[in-house]
């Protein structure tokens, strides 16, 4: 098996038990439904028991899931037992963390940094890094985006199209832009 700076798969290895290279390491029975691009210089991290696109969800064949550990430090770690749905992408600088038993809708897009500085004369730079951490049991409905200093407690729900920036509770509904608590679960 090929573990270039890109890497392109549908089916992922479900036999074997864990597979190393210096970007990826992912446990057993990890399922890819969807063209995967793995890219950047810094680790990715899958759990057991993942599943990666659906066959049957929304522009299965024309689009793809895209993991960026951009540097040499940066890290995606993807607990156990996610699920996504199809056209996802989780760019790091720095650290994002997602935890067990997490739903990631359709369309959902998670930076732990601003890709660009601020001021006029250093938007050709990167901006401020952070981290996100989007803990167990966690539900991503579709067209989310989670930007930098992101935190959602567990069990939560993140409604469709909702913009998360900043540190929210467990067991709550968030949603809207940007992302406020709708009610208590």
């Amino acid at each position: 098996m090929l573990f270039g700076y890109r890497l392109f798969f549908y089916l992922i290895f479900p036999n074997f038990k864990s597979i190393y290279s210096n970007r990826l390491i992912y446990k057993k029975n990890t399922l890819a439904q969807q063209i995967i691009i793995c890219k950047g210089k810094g680790c990715v991290f899958i759990g057991e028991n993942c599943s990666f696109g659906f066959k049957m969800g929304g522009y299965h064949r024309g689009g793809s899931i895209e993991l960026q550990a951009r540097y040499k430090d940066a890290k995606i770690k993807i607990g156990n037992n996610v699920s996504t749905n199809n056209n996802i992408m989780l760019c790091a600088a720095n650290y994002i963390e997602i935890g067990d038993n997490t739903l990631i809708g359709q369309y959902v897009t998670i930076m732990d940094h601003e890709a660009h500085g601020i001021k006029a004369d250093k938007r050709r730079n990167l901006g401020e890094i952070g981290t996100v951490i989007i803990k167990k049991n966690v539900w991503l409905g579709n067209n989310v985006v989670v930007l930098k200093n992101s935190e959602i407690g567990e069990n939560s729900i993140v409604a469709t199209g909702a913009v998360v920036s900043g540190k929210f509770p467990s067991n709550v509904v968030i949603g809207g832009v940007p992302a406020k608590i709708i009610k208590s679960i």
